[in-house]
Parts: C-alpha cells; sequence; structure tokens
C-alpha cells in the first residue's frame, strides 16, 4: 500500500482534519476473497460512525469443474427463464470447491445511539478537530446488516428512504444453487448468526481458504449451524437448499390431479438433467408425495402431516398459505377444483411469487429488536423460489 497526503499517524498517513488522504492498494491475485477494512485512527469512534467497508478480489484463475455438472444447468436454467447472473465470478478462490452460484455480501455492526447524539451535538462546534466523544461503557441498542435493520433491510438497494444504502439484507435462490455468502463483522459485537433451512459450509476467513491437514487440496471448513461474525474479520461461506428431507414434494405433484411432472433422477437422487422444467433439481425420493394426511381441498391424503385449517391459522403478509413451491404449485397439487390452502400473501398473489421464506438472525436475541422493539435488528428472510420465478437483483 502507498499513501499521498495527509498527515503521520500511529499506523499509515492520517487525514487532518478537514483534509484528505490517499490510499493506494495493489492486491495479489493470491489474495482472492473477501476482506474487511476500516478507520485505523481513533477507531472506537470512527468505525462507529461507519468508516468501515468491503473490499473483494475476485481469484485470477476459475477452476473448470465451475463450468461444468449442476453449474453448468444452473446457467441453462437462468438462460431459459431469462435470469441475468449477477455473480462477480463463478468461483470465490481458485479451487473447484470454491464454485457458486450465486452470492451475498453481509456486513454486521451495532450502533450505541448516546455516542451518535454526542458527535451529532460536537459537531456544530466551530474549532477544528476538537470533538471529545465518550466511546465507553458501550450499550448498543441498534443491530444493523448493510446498514439497516428489519424491517428496512428487507426494502430494495438503494431505497428512496436510504438512498446511499446499497445492498439490502434479502438473499434469494432456487433450488440446488450454492450460494456464497460473504459475511463481515464491522462493529465491536460478536454475533451468532442462524442461517435457517440448512447449515453454512465455511470456506475461508480473513480469504485463507480451511485446508485439511492431511490433503492440502481438500477444503477442510466446518459445517455451521451459526456463523459467529468477529469484530474486523470476515468469513465465506456456501449455502444450500434443495429440498431433500422435507419428506413431501415441495412442488404440489399430484398424480390424481393429472398435474404430475416427470422427475428422472440422476446419480445423487437430484432431476438436474432438465434444466428448463419448473421442477429442475427436485429430490426425486419425494416426488408424488403430499403432505397432507387429512387434508382441506382436493389434495391427496397420505402424507406426513395434517395441515390446520388456514381460516383459524393465520393470514398474513408473510404467510402464504400453501406448504408448497412457486406461483402454481397449489394448483397443481388440487387440479382445478379449489385453491384450499389458498397459496400467495398479501404481498405477492397466487399467481405471483409463492415461496419459501426462510428466517435468518442472531442468536442473541437482543439482537433481533430495534431499541428493545422487536421485531427488528439482525433478522431478514432467505427466500428460495423454483424456477418460473425470476430473480432480480438489478436494483
Amino acid at each position: 500500500m502507498s499513501t499521498s497526503g495527509g498527515v503521520a499517524g500511529l499506523l499509515t498517513q492520517e487525514a487532518a482534519p478537514g483534509g484528505s488522504v490517499t490510499y493506494t492498494l495493489t492486491i495479489p491475485s493470491t489474495a482472492a476473497g473477501t476482506h474487511a477494512y476500516y478507520s485505523g485512527t481513533q477507531g472506537d469512534l470512527q468505525v462507529e460512525m461507519g468508516l468501515y467497508g468491503a473490499i473483494i478480489v475476485i481469484p485470477s484463475a476459475i477452476p473448470g469443474a465451475c463450468t461444468s455438472g449442476n453449474h453448468a444447468t444452473n446457467l441453462t436454467a437462468q438462460g431459459h427463464w431469462n435470469e441475468a447472473n449477477y455473480r462477480l465470478a463463478a468461483a470465490a478462490y481458485n479451487h473447484p470447491e470454491a464454485c457458486y452460484d450465486r452470492e451475498y455480501l453481509f456486513q454486521f455492526s451495532e450502533m450505541d445511539p448516546r455516542i451518535h447524539r454526542q458527535a451529532e451535538e460536537q459537531s456544530t462546534r466551530s474549532c477544528t478537530g476538537c470533538m471529545t466523544v465518550a466511546t465507553e461503557p458501550y450499550v448498543p441498542a441498534y443491530f444493523m446488516i448493510n446498514g439497516r435493520s428489519m424491517p428496512d433491510l428487507m426494502d430494495p438497494n438503494y431505497a428512496p428512504e436510504y438512498p446511499h444504502q446499497p445492498y439490502n439484507g434479502n438473499p434469494h435462490m432456487h433450488p440446488g444453487e450454492l450460494v456464497l455468502l460473504r459475511v463481515i463483522g464491522t462493529g465491536r459485537w460478536q454475533h451468532p448468526f442462524h442461517e435457517h433451512g440448512n447449515h453454512v459450509r465455511v470456506l475461508a476467513r480473513d480469504g485463507n481458504l480451511i485446508l485439511s491437514a492431511t490433503d492440502p487440496n481438500s477444503l477442510a471448513g466446518p459445517l455451521l449451524f451459526t456463523t459467529t461474525t468477529t469484530p474486523g474479520l470476515t468469513l465465506d461461506g456456501i449455502y444450500y437448499w434443495s429440498g431433500k428431507g422435507l419428506n413431501w414434494d415441495p412442488y404440489g405433484h399430484n398424480a390424481a390431479s393429472g398435474s404430475t411432472l416427470p422427475c428422472n433422477p440422476d446419480a445423487n437422487g437430484y432431476n438436474t438433467g432438465a434444466p428448463t422444467a419448473i421442477n429442475y433439481f427436485e429430490w426425486c425420493q419425494d416426488h408424488n408425495k403430499p403432505l397432507q394426511t387429512h387434508p382441506f381441498g382436493d389434495v391427496a391424503g397420505g402424507g406426513p402431516a395434517t395441515l390446520p385449517d388456514p381460516n383459524i391459522l393465520a393470514n398474513g403478509a408473510w404467510f402464504g398459505g400453501s406448504p408448497y413451491l412457486g406461483p402454481d404449485a397449489t394448483v397443481r397439487a388440487v387440479g382445478n377444483t379449489g385453491t384450499t390452502p389458498p397459496s400467495g400473501t398479501v404481498a405477492n398473489a397466487p399467481d405471483s411469487e409463492a415461496g419459501f421464506a426462510f428466517m435468518w438472525h442472531s442468536h442473541n436475541e437482543r439482537e433481533i429488536t430495534t431499541n428493545n422493539i422487536f421485531p427488528g435488528g439482525m433478522l431478514m428472510m432467505m427466500l428460495v423460489d423454483s424456477r418460473e420465478f425470476v430473480i432480480d437483483e438489478s436494483n
């Protein structure tokens, strides 16, 4: 790193009050991965005030495995449904086990309103460089992902009400995709974050691949129930969901209604030979299995669960009403004779998105509040949709 301008500081050149300094980085290809940067001057205050960010380094070479197998058929599916590819690269590292199909960046932080109030009050002083803010005791009341708390973090990128926050907390995927999570701890606290729906396979920490001690060509990162973020450190991990293990057909097939789509298992048991099909990547062992044992409506019985009457359970913005995946999955399940339980939500009509929403949240319960009000804080949803729903990440 080289610098120009500024004044000498403890670690490097610093910007003088009212001035500026320029840092120039030359990053080698061996430094691929997710990295953090943050203020090295009065970090207890300046990091709190938002002087931090992410540096994403893509590998100089992409493994051949990233353009074959399921990764290739995932791209075929994207093309068939006119879905754009928003990845920075096909792999996070130059390693065949670091390939991915979709990616998201999450920066975790917290905020003590007392510190910000004192800084705002002192910003009106006429003197330069004379701000003195007590940063202890530290009692944060706001917990954020990408600068937002629930429910604001579900709004679009660059939403008008916060035009300087380019990333929301609204991850999206299709079954069978490998989703790269780039996670950065940018505050002063650790945050034990839990991704519902599946564990996360860790690839690397601070841009360092976790390799096997006995086989340096194999990755050995743990499969984590919670991906704890550590202040100043980063984590790259892969999240995966396919529907395997549900013990029912999430696509709502029903042979009795004549709506069955074929499911031809590959060597691993998934329907990957038909990337343009709605049920691409279905776990074929559960094909044609209904969920209901005593259904309301016309879905054939015999499944492992008894569904409650949706009229007495819940109907709201986050309740889809149907245990099936996709905008027409309920119709496929019951035929043309009824749609009970109802499909869709208040925000999404039955002929629009009707996916599965997995809650992702901090396991420190106070951190899923905003100023002690629930819901808030570090809480978001991973939305899983079948292939006919086009995921648009352009905003």
